[in-house]
């Protein structure tokens, strides 16, 4: 579970770590643990149509979507699991749990963590904190990200009290093809920044909608944001857009306000820098207001 890795690595305990999967891939020391999970097919030489379809094929054939190192988990011989049961596509759970059950021939203590919303990520922070042993540095960690998130709706707050503030309808979208809107913490991520998020629902499952729904909303901004892709990838994929006449038919794209973000990093994995995210959608959303905000270099983009 990749968001794990990082909140092991963020208190310290991670040397505690002793497997990973092929997503935890941050920060760069992460990509020295062992690899015990990997996908079953080569992910990134697909287009979002194409793993679609891959995945879908998969799942009516049951086959698995992901791949355990038997002969790394038997050297491990883990005390401790941390895994989700939010996604199957995005990370394994119930069969790769019962693999690693049954290799090792015994059941480890699997700490199941399943976000919904923001501030159920940062309970996940204390959850584990508590679990290895490093509470007090869990609970410093959720007080810094909580205080930048306070920080962004007090400029909202004083914003509005000037009546100054507009609400923007917002999309989000989590796949391309076909279009998957975005669900569980990032409708509550578009609410913090002031946005109205009229199509996904905080904790809700993504789903997938019509470009005719899109038309129906008429968003003031789109945000193309597929589950665990980079910029490049999410760019490339998004210029394709550009051939569909509904989708230029929308308010947001005539007025290039569709923007591209990077959502393996930010805002597909409920992790610490998730609070990342949700200060780029204030840059993205409020570019005057949030001028001084600093977030990482090639974050996001105008499309």
């Amino acid at each position: 579970m990749p968001s794990a890795t990082e909140i092991l690595f963020e208190l310290g305990l991670d040397d505690e770590l002793k497997g990973v999967t092929h997503e935890c891939i941050y920060p760069i020391k992460a990509l020295d643990k062992p690899q015990i999970i990997s996908p079953s097919f080569d992910v990134n030489s697909l287009n979002s149509s194409e793993i679609d379809k891959k995945i879908r094929d998969l799942s009516i054939d049951k086959k698995p979507i992901f791949i355990i190192n038997s002969k790394k988990v038997k050297e491990i011989r883990p005390d401790l699991i941390i895994s989700q049961n939010l996604c199957e596509v995005c990370a394994p759970f119930d069969r790769e749990i019962h693999q690693i059950f049954s290799v090792l021939g015994y059941n480890p203590k699997n700490l199941e963590i399943n976000p919904k919303s923001v501030y159920d990520i940062f309970d996940s922070i204390i959850v584990i904190g508590r679990e290895i042993g490093n509470i007090e540095k869990a609970q410093q960690l959720v007080n810094r990200l909580t205080k930048r998130i306070r920080h962004i709706e007090q400029i909202l707050k004083d914003c509005n009290n000037d009546n100054k503030g507009k609400r923007q309808k917002i999309i989000c979208l989590e796949w391309i093809t076909p279009f998957f809107i975005a669900g569980h913490w990032v409708p509550q991520m578009v609410e913090i920044v002031g946005g109205i998020n009229g199509i996904g629902k905080t904790g809700a499952v993504s789903w997938v909608i019509s470009i005719d729904d899109l038309v129906k909303f008429e968003p003031d901004k789109i945000i193309v944001m597929p589950c665990g892709f980079d910029m490049e990838k999410t760019c490339n994929e998004a210029m394709n857009l550009n051939k569909d006449k509904k989708w230029n038919s929308l308010k947001a794209v005539k007025m290039q306000e569709t923007y591209v973000v990077d959502a393996n990093s930010f805002f597909s994995k409920p992790s610490p820098r998730i609070v990342t995210g949700i200060e780029i959608l204030a840059k993205i959303l409020h570019p005057d207001l949030f001028e001084k905000l600093r977030t990482p270099d090639n974050s996001y983009k105008k499309l």
